[in-house]
This record gives structure tokens, C-alpha cells and sequence, in this order.
């Protein structure tokens, strides 16, 4: 296939023009939603990654490997918090390395950002050992899964944990049409001014299409929780949706979701609480994953 021939290209390409127009997810574009999320991951509205390092982990990450880190903004804020020694971080993207490497030497952070692909890094020898690996919302778009994960195993110390937060729902995001017409069911009753267009609606791309832009998009993002636990043991897994509210924000006007009025904290509000009861009754899958993972015991 030419597309998988041309994937690193390609995906290269798509993020440098994503992270150059600061493009990002649009359901993290709103401060309800990112409370919402921090709550079902750590029972409070905190930060994931403050909870996860200063009260999760039991101990101070000497160096940690990022990677798949893109524009560098959570290597960043590890560095500006120093939850670890140092951390070594690589992305498929120049333009956002080139971002992240500059923010790192304006700051003074020790944080060390690099170019690199999937590939490369599980052809290469393991030479580093990290005592934290993580994956934050990268390993759905690696497609050699047991490479990468049995390259992760040799990389960690003995007593090293792997950190994952990640996309887990179906492969290249297409959903079943149970799930369509729930979203589009939601669409449709809401006002067109807080939607992108009046017409949105949620339709699964073709799959040629989607190749045609990232063919790594979530390219075996469902079989992510099936590998892991075939290579790791689990310490920690928190599921945390976005079943509902992952793919309906591709749909709404987060300007105007994000204007503070009363009509559009409301609205926030109820698709919160539409997914949670969702969710509760089983009617939706959960789509994201954080988790924390150690070499097996034998």
C-alpha cells in the first residue's frame, strides 16, 4: 500500500502542520471537560500528572523516556515541576521538537527533546534504562504494538513503570452506530450557534481517507489494553470515557462553549452528566485509559 509505505512521512507532515497552527484535541479546550477528566482519574479536581507523581508513584523518577511526545507540553511541565532527574523525549515531528527543544533551553529545563520514529527507536538497541517509560496519547498511532512494547520492557530498570494515557476505543475511530446515534442524537437537539455548522453531525470517515492524512491514527488503539497486560503487570488502570465527549467536541463551537455564559456552562454540564450515566448503565464503552504498568512476575 502506498499509504503505509508513506507513513512517516506523511504523519510527519500532519503533525508539524498541526503543532505549527497549534491545533489541539478540542474536547481538552474546555476547563469543565479537563476538571471532569482529572476527577474520574484521580477522585479529585487535580491535575493527572501532579496527582499521578506526587502522590501515585512511590518514588522520584531518576530519567524517563517520553515518547511519541509531540510539541513537548507535558516533558515540559515535568521538567518545570522536577518530578524526575531528567527526561528524554523524541517525536516524529521536527517542527514540534524544535518548539519543545526551545522552550527546554529558554527555561533551563533538563529535558532533552529529539527527533525520531516508532520504527527507529524499536529497531535500535536498547542502550538507556529509564525508571518510567510513558506514552501519553501516542501509542495508539504505533502500529508494531508487540515491538514497541517489548522494546518499552527492555528500556525499564527492574523496579521501572511503564505510564499510559491513551486513546483504547476502536481502531481509526470508527464507531457503531449505537454510538452514532447517540451523538447525532445530541447534535441535533442543540442550537446551531453552539455548533461548528447547523448541519454537524458525526459520520465515520472512509478509510482511505484516513490514510490519506495520519495512517497511524489510532491504527490499533483497541487492541492497546490487550497487549499491555500481555507484557506488563498492572499496578494502577483508571478509565476515564470520552466515548460521548471525545468525538462531539470535533462538532461544537468551543468559542462559544468556552464564553462562561450560563447557557453554555449548562450545556457542558449535561454532556458531562449524559456520558456519565451512559457509561454507568454500560450503553458506551470507555475510550481512554490511564494506567501504570511493571515488568511481569514470574
Amino acid at each position: 500500500m502506498v499509504a503505509e509505505k508513506n507513513a512517516p512521512s506523511l504523519a510527519s507532515t500532519h503533525w508539524d502542520k498541526r503543532y505549527e497552527e497549534d491545533k489541539r484535541s478540542a474536547w481538552f479546550s474546555n476547563n469543565l471537560v479537563l476538571s471532569e477528566l482529572n476527577r474520574r482519574i484521580t477522585g479529585a479536581d487535580k491535575f493527572w500528572m501532579a496527582w499521578l507523581f506526587d502522590e501515585f508513584l512511590d518514588f522520584k523518577p531518576k530519567k524517563i523516556l517520553s515518547i511519541g511526545c509531540g510539541d513537548g507540553a507535558h516533558e515540559l511541565v515535568i521538567g518545570r515541576n522536577k518530578w524526575a532527574d531528567s527526561v528524554d523525549a523524541f517525536d516524529i515531528s521536527p517542527a514540534g521538537i524544535s518548539m519543545a527543544a526551545e522552550t527546554a533551553r529558554r527555561e533551563n529545563l533538563n529535558v532533552n527533546f529529539y527527533v525520531d520514529s516508532f520504527d527507529s527507536f524499536i529497531a535500535a538497541p536498547a542502550s538507556a534504562k529509564y525508571d518510567v517509560v510513558m506514552f501519553v496519547g501516542s501509542l495508539h498511532h504505533v502500529k508494531e504494538l508487540e515491538g514497541m512494547l517489548g522494546k518499552v520492557r527492555d528500556c525499564l530498570t527492574p523496579n521501572g513503570v511503564l505510564i499510559v494515557n491513551e486513546y483504547c476505543g476502536p481502531c481509526y475511530n470508527i464507531y457503531e452506530p449505537s454510538r452514532i446515534a447517540i451523538i447525532n442524537g445530541i447534535l441535533d437537539a442543540l442550537d446551531p450557534t453552539f455548533k461548528l455548522r447547523p448541519d454537524s453531525r458525526w459520520e465515520n470517515a472512509a478509510l482511505e481517507t484516513i490514510l490519506d492524512i495520519d495512517p497511524s491514527e489510532s491504527v490499533r488503539s483497541a487492541l492497546i489494553p490487550v497487549f499491555i497486560r500481555y507484557y506488563f503487570d498492572t499496578c494502577m488502570e483508571r478509565q476515564f470515557g470520552g466515548a460521548i465527549l471525545h468525538p462531539i467536541f470535533d462538532h461544537l463551537n468551543s468559542v462559544r462553549l468556552n464564553d462562561g455564559s450560563v447557557e453554555s456552562v449548562s450545556i457542558v454540564r449535561m454532556l458531562i452528566e449524559i456520558e456519565n450515566r451512559l457509561q454507568a448503565s454500560g450503553a458506551i464503552p470507555n475510550d481512554f485509559l490511564l494506567g501504570v504498568y511493571q515488568h511481569k512476575t514470574q
